[in-house]
């Protein structure tokens, strides 16, 4: 055990002058040796050898130091977060604070990493709360990607690449490891297109020491020239990395042997920032001088850097032997400044971040590359850019919410008709309240119903202020509905009491009820709160003299035209009375199957109601007197009786012939009246129809709410 540790004790020692570094490193090492954790590295290989591997990886590729490597190996050494705790006595804080960090990571469940990438990578780093748990991971997953066939199942083999590729190819990038980077997605390219991978692969070894004989000849007219104006600079080249290939070979739709730019060369001027453009510009001048450059391909990327910073003058020029070659011309500065990621890759050619994760894991970067000091006051945490909680819907789609966001938030996140319909939640499979804050990796239901509005309390509840827009918003439409609703009902009422509904009059009733708005008093009225019965009891009690008021009066508004029907006494059974005058009342024109009572009228005997009839209230209160209790017949013989029913709709060619078709041609249902009338595109209809009965009627009034175009039926 000590032989295969000793590169990373020595590693420890050259690097950190606290001596207490390296005797945690022993102790957790100790801790490794008696643990009986699972081996999270390489499941099929001894635990010691994958430890090794993994130091190393941490050591010499990701360049940590000895609070990470002894989080590493702290991380293989116990079971489980629960575990964590437990190594408080023996070690500091920051170091079980990374330990913790990187088994929060370890929960994370993710579904679709394709689409929800950027996502899932801010929440992982959100969830870590500390980079080095982060490179931990990528540690792993690394060494997992080059021993993939050792994933014995398939859908973890896709789970790694997935979070290799969506995830932490561009972390890697923007924090600055571009080899690994190439590497990585080199490996992902093996594993999902493995027979276009070993073509090109192939192609390339067999290509490679011509390409190497191709770089020094390109190269060195170049040097001479530079050295002849007596120029300070530095050639670096680079083969394309097969992935990179691939990708040039399906965006221009070519095969291998046609991309011609294979190999690159930058070359980088050692340059005054004052003089930085002039002397890009000059090296251009000597590179055309030496090669015939392809004027199409210039990309001047220094008179207009790109919106991201990013300063380069890209030409291509053909080579002595007729291939065409990219060489990247920049300062000094303009390189350090595209190296340490201010123009990473996979952010100017179209990637998302925010800037505070982008400003986070720059500054991670740097501190990861500078001296010992500054490693050391730079916070490696994230919290100060943790003002958001990523957390999952059921089938693993990532939301991105504001810290502190409750259940009601995410159900708006979701869509505005389904938070506009919560009714409950549940979160990672328990029930909670409407209220319930959030956390970094929770699972969210939204339960809904269609019953559920949204309320005022709700802006209470929820935090960001795009959700509270979206409830007052749909409060305001909903308002509105009830309004327009309220005014209809009121308008339709005062038309069946055969009085005037004015603005004066519609004033007064404001007044009456002490509200402020016109609109205040309809959506009363919709919301039931307020009873047009109480209204049409204001309106008698307005137009009758206190003085002058007698039973007789009142009466009189009740005793309408009535319809006359012999048969009555055929489908009416009322108090066992018999030889009496019935007729139907016109106000509310009850059918067999509706609930009726009797009212005995001074001149035409008794009238009979529907128990909802709209005077029913009012005609049960004063003359309880004149009530009789009343019912149809239950082996009634069918009547054609009189009713009316109202119909709403949008105004559109060929629905009244639709409506009349179901009445007549469809129901057999006689048609006495009908009256129309249309405003701003909708329809109102009034339809005195002859039904034997209220089961009749119901069916009507469901196949018509089925028309398309036809808001609303009603008696």
């Amino acid at each position: 055990m000590k032989d295969l540790f000793q590169r990373h004790k020595e590693y420890i020692k050259e690097n950190e002058s606290d001596p207490s570094s390296l005797e945690l490193f022993h102790i957790a090492l100790e801790l490794f040796t008696n643990s009986k954790g699972p081996n999270r590295v390489c499941p099929n290989r001894p635990k010691e050898d994958c430890l090794v591997g993994f130091l190393d990886v941490l050591m010499n590729e990701l360049k940590t130091y000895s609070a990470t490597l002894i989080a590493g190996v702290l991380s293989q050494s116990i079971s489980s977060i629960e575990d964590v705790d437990k190594l408080k006595d023996k070690f500091p804080e920051h170091i079980v604070n990374i330990v913790r960090a990187f088994f929060n990571i370890q929960k994370l469940s993710f579904g679709n990493l394709k689409g929800d990438a950027d996502e899932a990578r801010s929440l992982i780093l959100s969830v870590a709360q500390d980079m080095r748990a982060v490179l931990l991971d990528i540690g792993i997953q690394l060494i997992r990607t080059r021993n993939y066939q050792d994933l014995l199942e398939s859908s973890i083999r896709n789970q790694v690449f997935d979070l290799v590729e969506y995830v932490y190819i561009p972390t890697l990038h923007r924090l600055g490891f571009y080899q690994l980077k190439s590497e990585l997605e080199d490996r992902v390219m093996e594993f999902r297109m493995p027979e276009v991978f070993h073509s090109i692969h192939k192609k390339l070894k067999e290509g490679e020491s011509e390409r190497k004989k191709l770089i020094s000849l390109f190269t060195l007219p170049i040097k001479k020239e530079l050295d002849e104006h007596g120029m300070k600079y530095v050639i670096k080249s680079r083969t394309k990395s097969m992935h990179s290939i691939w990708i040039k070979m399906q965006k221009q739709d070519i095969p291998f042997e046609k991309v011609f730019d294979l190999w690159a060369v930058r070359l980088i001027i050692d340059s005054e920032a004052k003089n930085e453009k002039s002397d890009c510009w000059h090296a251009y001048s000597v590179l055309t001088n030496v090669y015939t450059p392809n004027l199409n391909r210039l990309r001047d990327w220094i008179t207009v850097p790109k919106e991201t910073g990013y300063e380069s003058l890209h030409a291509t020029v053909q080579a002595s032997d007729k291939h065409w070659v990219e060489v990247q011309i920049r300062s000094l500065r303009m390189d350090d400044e595209a190296e340490n990621g201010m123009a990473a890759h996979w952010r100017y050619k179209g990637g998302k971040a925010g800037k505070g994760v982008d400003f986070w894991l720059q500054n991670i970067r740097e501190s990861l590359q500078n001296t010992n000091e500054s490693r050391m006051s730079f916070s490696l945490s994230s919290k100060k850019f943790s003002n958001e909680v990523y957390v999952f819907t059921p089938t693993g789609h990532v939301k991105k919410l504001r810290l502190g966001s409750t259940a009601l938030d995410f159900a708006f996140a979701i869509h505005t008709d389904v938070g506009s319909q919560f009714a409950s939640a549940t979160v990672n499979g328990k029930i909670v309240p409407i209220d319930h804050i959030l956390k970094n990796g929770d699972q969210v239901n939204i339960i809904t119903s269609k019953n559920n509005r949204p309320s005022v309390d709700w802006l209470k509840i929820v935090v960001d202020p795009r959700t509270k827009s979206r409830i007052k918003k749909v409060l305001d439409e909903a308002r509105q509905l009830e309004v327009a609703k309220g005014r209809e009902l009121i308008e339709r009422r005062f038309k069946n009491w055969k009085e005037e509904l004015n603005q004066k009059l519609i004033d007064e009733l404001v007044n009456h009820y002490k509200l402020k708005k016109v609109t205040d008093l309809y959506y009363l009225i919709s919301l039931e709160k307020i009873d047009l019965l109480d209204i049409k009891k204001w309106l008698a009690e307005k137009n009758t003299p206190q003085e002058t008021f007698d039973d007789a009066a009142i009466l009189k508004q009740y005793e309408e035209t009535e319809i006359e029907d012999p048969s009555l006494d055929d489908v009416l059974v009322i108090d066992k009375l018999d030889n009496i005058n019935f007729s139907l009342a016109k106000c509310c024109n009850p059918i067999p199957g509706d609930k009726i009572f009797g009212f005995v009228t001074v001149s035409k005997g008794i009238s009979i109601h529907r128990n909802n009839c709209p005077n029913a209230v009012q005609l049960r209160e004063r003359f309880p007197y004149r009530v009789i209790e009343s019912k149809w017949k239950s082996q009634a013989q069918a009547n054609n009786i009189r009713v009316n029913i109202f119909v709403e709709g949008e105004d559109e060619i060929g629905l009244i012939s639709r409506i009349t078709q179901v009445i007549s041609n469809e129901l057999k249902i006689s048609i006495a009246n009908m009256k129309f009338d249309s405003k701003d595109k909708i329809f109102k209809a009034t339809l005195s129809l002859m039904v034997f009965d209220l089961n009749t009627l119901e069916v009507l009034m469901t196949r018509i709410r089925e028309l398309k175009g036809v808001n609303a039926v009603y008696r």
